[in-house]
């Protein structure tokens, strides 16, 4: 199959003012959206919501995949304490810091719940495809729901649409509609910017970055990521020290020589198991917080081995707190 922008003919114009260099939707897109709500106690303010698209053409379909909720290794800044040990997001215009966005490029890990995918067909004599209505209700007794998905506006300004409805034969059905619509086109078109609505009751901005190929993480991997980020601002605001982390997940890892042997794989189990040994001694145990002694053991491979650090050195970084969960 002939290359193809989403089944349009790429387009390229350079140099010519008015017209916008072509969009190539392949791929994985993460979406950022800030957005005012009429429908809360606080209107004026600015909160966010973020989710990753996959774009996918096979055959003469287009398959158009949601993820909803992602995490990032570091998430800090988006997320706030709750009751419970639950968070919440921050009200706020939040933006991915230099560190947060290079995970982005990278890819980042998304939850299953919530994900969709639907196939569009070209539509609009070439401009744009669109998954067509669900079959209605044809039974007073049988209430349905139905998406519709469609792209217009390619291949320089692409405008994603959703349009949802429930009803039943017999009553005024409900309808939604929440609408993307790309004003600009930068970084010769992995990123888009532009106008976000749904339904006039949530209005703002969206920006929308290309991406690394999504990874999955169960609820309890995003929760214990969340964690994570509140865990980190916690350090920052004075609550606890980086010292105290540090000696409660791992800072009294003392790492044995065969650390930085010559053979990485050998290294890294002696690593892993020096930071388990440590989690011991401190009275956790180690199968509950697996997945920061895995960061852990990453943190400490990759600094012996790729940034030339002693030993002597990791272990001083790891009793500082600069080497943590």
């Amino acid at each position: 199959m002939r290359r193809v922008v989403l089944g349009f003919a790429v387009l390229v114009v350079l140099g010519v003012p008015g017209i916008a260099r072509a969009v190539d939707l392949e791929g994985y897109w993460y979406v950022l959206v800030h957005y005012q709500d009429k429908a809360t106690n606080k209107p004026e303010a600015w909160r966010w919501e973020d989710r990753v698209w996959r774009f996918h053409q096979t055959g003469d379909r287009l398959e158009w995949t949601d993820w909803p909720i992602v995490s990032l290794r570091d998430e800090s800044g988006r997320f706030e304490s709750l009751s419970g040990n639950r968070a919440a997001r921050v009200i706020a215009a939040w933006e991915p810091n230099a560190e947060q966005l290079a995970d982005i490029k990278d890819g980042l890990a998304a939850n299953s719940r919530g994900e969709k995918t639907k196939k569009l067909r070209a539509s609009g004599g070439g401009s744009g495809w669109e998954s067509g209505d669900g079959a209605g209700a044809d039974s007073a007794l049988v209430i349905t729901y139905s998406e519709n998905w469609s792209i217009s506006g390619l291949p320089e300004a692409p405008v994603f649409t959703r349009e949802d409805s429930m009803g039943s034969a017999s009553t005024e059905s409900m309808e939604g509609r929440t609408q993307y619509r790309t004003e600009a086109v930068r970084d010769g078109g992995e990123e888009l910017v532009g106008s976000f609505d749904r339904d006039g009751a949530r209005t703002g901005r969206f920006r929308m970055i290309r991406s690394g190929e999504v990874g999955r993480a169960g609820t309890d991997s995003l929760e214990d990521r969340q964690r994570q980020g509140l865990m980190k601002r916690a350090v920052e605001a004075g609550y606890v020290t980086p010292e105290e982390v540090a000696a409660m997940m791992g800072g009294q890892v003392q790492l044995p020589s065969a650390a930085k042997g010559a053979d990485r794989e050998q290294a890294r189990a002696a690593i892993h198991k020096a930071v388990e040994d440590a989690v011991k001694a401190n009275g956790n145990d180690p199968s509950a917080v697996s997945s920061q002694i895995e960061r852990i053991t990453g943190k400490i491979e990759r600094a012996l081995f790729d940034q030339g650090k002693s030993i002597e050195d990791v272990q001083a970084m790891i009793s500082r707190g600069e080497i943590g969960p």
